[in-house]
């Protein structure tokens, strides 16, 4: 008698058990289920277009009166008295798919192009530097574009003035260095380091600066900046505070 009892207490758990998972499965089940169906539906849409003709064809013998088929909809676009609009044609064939997002693809184009500007400035400003070298000019156009000072995007900062013989900002851009393009493993890593300074991967090492040159020239403009380190064969500056500006004006006797 208790060996009865227990077996069918085990029935009942186990019978329990089952329903449970069948219950948990069930959103797994109509999930798959959906996409199943969305993928054979699809499918279904891409033969049609595959297999249509402007000649009789199964598709286009289809019944036009029966809006609710993707074959009756293409049919009825297909109708030579309906004047034929290519591309009524295709938005139906991509109607399922995701809308395109114009301002992520205007930012995402922005993006690359700012890469490339940076990638061109470490190339061909520091390609014979160390990786520290290379990652300090790329942080002083960054600090550039941070500045008020100087145009508020990486082009811009990067090709400031290089439409004038002289007067631009990065010699490369303007003394006829582009004529050669960028190759190799210095494009290579100019790029890395590129796209490891625009996610913030480094630490800052310029102390701010927003200008530098090579340390065997004495430009004009370095007395009115504050100079705050050197790097391989750079001299790195950033401006001088007004304090500081007052201290160094000469004042008229």
């Amino acid at each position: 008698m208790v060996n009865s009892i227990i077996i069918n207490r085990l029935k009942i758990t186990a019978s329990c058990a089952a329903a449970l998972f069948a219950l948990a499965a069930l959103p797994v089940v109509s999930k798959a289920a959906s996409q199943k169906a969305h993928m054979g539906n699809w499918a279904q849409k891409v033969e049609a277009l595959h297999n249509y003709t402007d000649e009789a064809s199964p598709l286009s013998m289809a019944d036009s009166s029966a809006p609710d088929t993707f074959a009756g909809e293409l049919a009825a676009l297909h109708n030579p008295a309906n004047e034929l609009i290519y591309w009524q044609r295709d938005a139906l064939q991509t109607a399922s798919l995701p809308q395109l997002n114009l301002a992520q693809l205007k930012a995402s184009k922005a993006a690359a192009q700012d890469q490339n500007c940076l990638s061109q400035a470490i190339y061909y400003e520091a390609r014979s530097e160390t990786v520290t070298g290379q990652k300090a000019v790329a942080e002083v156009v960054l600090n550039r574009v941070a500045s008020k000072h100087f145009p508020n995007n990486i082009c811009g900062v990067v090709y400031e003035g290089a439409e004038r013989n002289t007067g631009c900002q990065f010699s490369f851009s303007c003394d006829g260095s582009m004529d050669i393009a960028p190759s190799g493993k210095s494009w290579e890593r100019a790029n890395l380091i590129a796209q490891h300074t625009l996610i913030g991967a480094h630490r800052p090492i310029t102390l701010r600066a927003t200008h530098y040159h090579t340390i065997d020239v004495n430009p004009h403009w370095a007395a009115s900046v504050k100079p705050t380190r050197t790097i391989g064969e750079h001299k790195f500056y950033k401006f001088k505070t007004r304090r500081e500006l007052a201290m160094t004006q000469s004042v008229a006797p």
